[in-house]
């Protein structure tokens, strides 16, 4: 218990108790019978408790440190295996669309040829490369990868050109279905079935004068009696005899087209009467001045001789030895 001492000046002061709180540790040793008492004051206990607690907190602080950065590594590791494959995939995708482009360029020749074939103007090369304005949407963000940037532009370009020339395929159709009718009365294939071309459109030795003159049709040769055939479809204007041409047949074809066919052996029409490409006309005769069976073809326009060849469809100008 505490008491009360005097101090020096014969005052009491109130003694405090000596109070410590003690942590005793009894060790036996091993085949011995003895007890070794151990004592420890509580504030090392609390220190060493302390200790212990800050050890623990840096060790679960460096291993999830640790942790991290491991995880870390590995992240980095497989974004990398991640970058290679999508650059390799964005190599294949190039190379693909270089083939998509050849193809591209190859349509639009035949997108070209066509339109000359129908009578259109040709497409603006302006409108064709530029026109339209971009169709790839970019992100706001600066582009890393300058081979994105490239192959994104390359489909710009494409898609660009994809909807011109689609645009001009329609146009070409149009025309076409225009035209369908108009077509059907320009005389465009040849008048018959089997022969040889032996005389073309031009100057020629006259075989009969030997002196160079004007050849105003085309001639093919043919056993007497071959089936003519008009070239397009109309009406026949007149089934006549000319000095020259012998038994002959005119037909009208509309749009200032006439077809004319001479030497006949005889007509199988009769003037004013409608016929159609390929209906039969008369037969392969050498009435007139003709050194032989043979058909004289003649295509006028608005009265005017031209080159009959010049109008036969493309798959005929080996037959007629052009």
């Amino acid at each position: 218990m505490a008491g009360l001492l005097p101090d020096s000046n014969g005052e009491q002061q109130l003694k405090k108790p000596y109070n410590k709180r003690r942590y005793h540790l009894l060790i036996q040793q091993t085949g011995s019978s003895s007890l070794e008492r151990l004592e420890i004051q509580s504030n090392l206990v609390k220190v060493g408790l302390m200790a212990l607690v800050v050890v623990i907190l840096g060790v679960v602080t460096g291993g999830a440190y640790l942790f991290g950065e491991l995880h870390a590594k590995n992240r980095m590791g497989h974004l990398q295996d991640e970058n290679q494959l999508l650059a390799h995939q964005l190599d294949q995708v190039k190379g693909e669309l270089g083939g998509v482009v050849g193809e591209m360029d190859s349509l639009v020749e035949r997108e070209q040829l066509l339109r000359v074939r129908v009578d259109l103007p040709p497409v603006d090369a302006d409108v064709r490369e530029a026109g339209i304005g971009s169709l790839v949407p970019l992100q706001d963000e600066v582009i890393a990868d300058a081979r994105v940037e490239e192959l994104l532009s390359e489909l710009d370009h494409l898609e660009r050109r994809l909807i011109v020339t689609r645009q001009s395929f329609s146009e070409i159709q149009d025309k076409i279905l225009d035209d369908e009718d108009r077509l059907h009365y320009i005389p465009s294939i040849i008048p018959l079935n089997e022969g040889r071309l032996t005389d073309g459109f031009g100057y020629r030795r006259d075989p009969f004068t030997k002196r160079m003159a004007f050849h105003h049709g085309a001639d093919f040769s043919a056993p007497r009696g071959t089936p003519v055939y008009t070239t397009a479809d109309g009406v026949v204007k007149r089934v006549y005899k000319a000095p020259g041409y012998g038994n002959m047949v005119e037909v009208d074809h509309g749009l200032g087209y006439t077809t004319i066919y001479g030497h006949l052996k005889r007509a199988t029409v009769r003037s004013g009467q409608q016929v159609k490409r390929g209906e039969q006309v008369g037969e392969v005769g050498n009435t007139g001045r003709s050194t032989a069976p043979h058909l004289h073809y003649e295509v006028r326009i608005e009265g005017t001789a031209v080159d009959p060849l010049d109008y036969f469809y493309e798959g005929y100008f080996m037959w007629a030895g052009r």
